[in-house]
C-alpha cells in the first residue's frame, strides 16, 4: 500500500511554487518601477528634437517577429527558466507571461521602402 507524497513534501512543493510566483511578481514590480523611473525622467528632462532614439522608430516588436534564439536569449537575460525546448510561440506567450517589452522589429524584415523611410526619417528629410 503506498502512502503518496508525504506532508512535508507536499510543503517543500507548495514552498517552492510560491517562491516562483513571489520571484515573478517581483520582477514585474521591479520592472513596472524601471519604466516609471524612465517616464518621470524623461518629463524632468526631456530630449531635443530630433535626438529620438533610433530604435524608437522602427516601431513596437512582435516576439513572433524574432528568430527563436533570440526569445530564448530574452528568457535568459530576464531569469526566466524552463524554456530551452519551448517551440517559438510558446516563448513568445512565457516571455508576455513575464511581463517582457517585445524589442523591435529585426532590420532584415523591413522591405526596402520601409528601410528608405527610416533612412529619410533619421535625416530628417520626412
Amino acid at each position: 500500500m503506498s502512502a503518496g507524497p508525504s506532508i512535508a513534501d507536499l510543503l517543500e512543493q507548495t514552498q517552492r511554487e510560491l517562491a516562483g510566483t513571489d520571484a515573478r511578481v517581483y520582477r514585474r514590480v521591479a520592472d513596472h518601477l524601471q519604466r516609471s523611473s524612465t517616464a518621470l525622467q524623461d518629463l524632468q528632462d526631456p530630449k531635443p528634437a530630433g535626438t529620438q532614439d533610433p530604435k524608437a522608430l522602427l516601431g513596437k516588436g512582435s516576439f513572433l517577429q524574432q528568430p527563436a534564439a533570440s526569445l530564448k536569449q530574452l528568457c535568459k537575460e530576464h531569469g526566466i527558466k524552463g524554456y530551452s525546448k519551448l517551440p517559438k510561440a510558446a516563448l513568445a506567450q512565457l516571455l508576455e507571461r513575464h511581463g517582457v517589452t517585445p524589442p523591435p522589429p529585426p532590420l532584415e524584415s523591413l522591405t526596402k521602402k520601409e528601410l528608405i523611410a527610416l533612412v529619410r526619417q533619421l535625416l530628417g528629410e520626412g
